[in-house]
């Protein structure tokens, strides 16, 4: 299945090729002009004990201070321990409560390496399920969540402290599986995330309509979503004819949702209440010219603890193509420019895919 990545392209206002669904056109949200206020009242620190991490979906996983600005060079790396009875190809990255770093390859054995505070190299792996994960979360009690995608749709739930061994592929059991009602298999990163009210938190593509389902988590939660947003009033677009993909964080430090939606020229993130339910409208969206995100594709969100800046990785087409990550003010709204923008001065983020950033107690 390793050449399925080839196979896959995403080109921003035009879509996947090689037989996927197409991104949406730009038919979303119009750009309006940036309201005041668009900067957090305190100060905007330019360093701090925080790192932005980047899987890459054919390298390392590495990760770059909060105060980046320009080309830089990563501050760390997470590598391949080179096991024979796993495949690497991080496309998810995530944290727990300990400061421990979920790494979630795609494709075959799709497993996931949990890397202890300070470590570059696994501590622990396991494989919920597979092939195919795209992302992965990590609830406050410990619980992972892990999306799957060829065999069927779902989110599989390993237990805290999962350990697989060598010998059956590292493989342990689903305390539970969580269905979602996506339209088909859309291989895409930074589609799960949790809150601190303990839910897990899917971004789905429909062609009815794209929607964000919360779920009760851990080992017991139903089946059916206990609150779900979608509508035409959303701005989450839709997976149709075209398909517009998602990516989605909470923040802790606002208690707000975060979603971006990859719709070409109209590419946007929308920022909702914590609370959102049904069809409800964005408190802001960021979105227009001076945002660098018209005409691109987001495949990673992720907030800060310490301020709530909110990073997006944005790139022309989601494979093999140059990205920068965005750095917006939590207040940010309208029409209104990044705070800063870097990249890796080696790789370009060429293979950049999903996003977090650490833990920092």
């Amino acid at each position: 299945m390793a050449g399925v990545l080839a196979a896959l392209t995403f080109v921003a206002g035009t879509g996947w090729t090689g037989g996927l669904p197409s991104a949406g056109a730009a038919t979303g949200l119009s750009a309006s002009p940036a309201p005041s206020p668009t900067a957090s009242p305190t100060p905007y620190p330019t360093g701090g004990p925080e790192l932005v991490y980047v899987a890459n979906a054919h390298g390392p996983v590495t990760a770059y201070p909060t105060g980046s600005t320009g080309a830089v060079s990563p501050a760390r790396q997470l590598a391949d321990p080179g096991d024979p009875n796993t495949y690497w190809g991080p496309w998810g990255i995530a944290f727990d409560i300990a400061g421990n770093a979920y790494a979630q390859s795609f494709l075959s054995d799709a497993t996931t390496f949990v890397y202890p505070p300070g470590a570059t190299t696994p501590g622990r792996m396991f494989r919920v399920a597979g092939p195919d994960s795209r992302a992965v979360a990590v609830d406050t009690a410990g619980y992972a969540y892990v999306a799957t995608g060829q065999a069927e749709a779902a989110i599989s739930v390993a237990a805290p402290g999962a350990r697989g061994t060598a010998a059956n592929l590292y493989t342990v059991p689903a305390v539970r599986q969580i269905p979602l009602d996506e339209s088909g298999f859309y291989p895409w990163p930074s589609v799960l995330t949790t809150d601190t009210s303990g839910h897990v938190i899917a971004a789905v593509a429909r062609s009815t309509g794209n929607a964000v389902e919360f779920f009760n988590g851990g080992p017991s939660g139903g089946a059916a979503p206990v609150r779900v947003i979608a509508g035409p009033h959303t701005g989450l677009g839709s997976c149709s004819s075209t398909c517009d993909q998602l990516a989605v964080a909470y923040s802790a430090f606002t208690g707000r949702l975060y979603v971006a939606v990859s719709q070409g020229q109209q590419t946007h993130v929308n920022v909702y209440a914590g609370t959102a339910s049904g069809d409800a409208a964005p408190v802001r969206v960021i979105s227009g010219s001076a945002t660098g995100l018209a005409g691109k594709v987001v495949t990673g969100i992720a907030g800060s603890q310490v301020d709530g800046t909110i990073f997006v990785l944005t790139k022309a087409a989601a494979f093999s193509s140059p990205g920068s990550i965005l750095a917006f003010d939590r207040l940010a709204d309208g029409n209104t420019p990044p705070r800063r923008t870097f990249t890796d001065a080696g790789t370009g983020l060429v293979d950049g895919l999903g996003i977090a950033v650490s833990f920092v107690r």
